[in-house]
């Protein structure tokens, strides 16, 4: 049997166990008629994935996704709280304003509100970038994460993205210890020539980074000045954000 069949056979499996809960072998094979021998390969390779459990001879599903429906919740969670503040923050600024999360050792776009200017940053839903170092996002997440920073920080050299991105590891180290002291990031034109982008942390309730929303522009609309403005904005707006989800009211940062 070709690997594809394995894999549809394999989810008709997880699909019937969903529907009937629990289940013997024989109810499994009478109902999908599957050849045995090719029923047992498949429930041994789900039972040791976790993804199956067995117990008293009957077959029901595994614990293993309980951390992918963890994973989707949350993501869900976020982006139904996260939207009003970021159309808000979209309202004040004029600029694109985008939802992130972590995702592994990379940075995840998950949602956006544009700016209503006729010259805006696009944010495309789904990009994923692991060139942290060179995006005020991604350096958010270096500032929030300490075994990504450390992971990160021991890769054989920095990506020059563009002729601005941080490429010394002390230079990089020295901002990502600023940025934890005043609780948001920026970059001008580190990651694209001409865009800046001004990133500030969602923390759970026990203090731990679930997302970033960044504030992203052309730099001649938003300059020097307006950077540290916006910057204020924005970590208000994540505080209210992350007190919303559970985040400690008055906890340090």
């Amino acid at each position: 049997m070709e690997q594809k069949n394995l894999l549809e056979k394999g989810i008709e499996v997880l699909e019937k166990l969903k529907e009937e809960d629990i289940m013997t072998f024989s109810q499994l094979q009478k109902k999908l008629n599957i050849p045995k021998t090719t029923l047992y390969r498949i429930l041994k390779t789900l039972i040791d994935k976790n993804f199956v459990s067995y117990k008293d001879k009957k077959y029901k599903l595994g614990y293993s996704f309980l951390s992918y429906t963890k994973k989707i919740l949350s993501e869900i969670q976020i982006r139904e709280i996260a939207n009003p503040y970021l159309k808000k923050l979209c309202e004040k600024t004029k600029e694109t304003i985008e939802l992130i999360i972590p995702y592994n050792d990379e940075i995840l776009y998950i949602d956006k509100i544009e700016s209503p200017e006729s010259i805006k940053l696009v944010a495309q839903i789904g990009s994923r970038y692991k060139t942290l170092h060179a995006s005020a996002p991604g350096k958010i997440l270096l500032s929030y994460n300490k075994d990504i920073f450390e992971k990160f920080i021991k890769s054989e050299k920095l990506e020059k993205i563009t002729p601005k991105t941080i490429t010394d590891k002390e230079k990089l180290i020295k901002e990502i210890e600023k940025i934890k002291k005043v609780g948001w990031a920026y970059d001008i034109g580190e990651a694209r020539i001409d865009v800046v982008r001004i990133a500030a942390p969602i923390l759970n309730y026990d203090g731990k980074l679930i997302g970033i929303v960044s504030i992203a522009g052309p730099h001649y609309r938003i300059k020097s000045e307006k950077i540290k403005k916006f910057g204020e904005i924005l970590k208000k707006i994540c505080n209210e954000i992350s007190e919303k989800i559970g985040y400690e009211k008055g906890v340090e940062r």
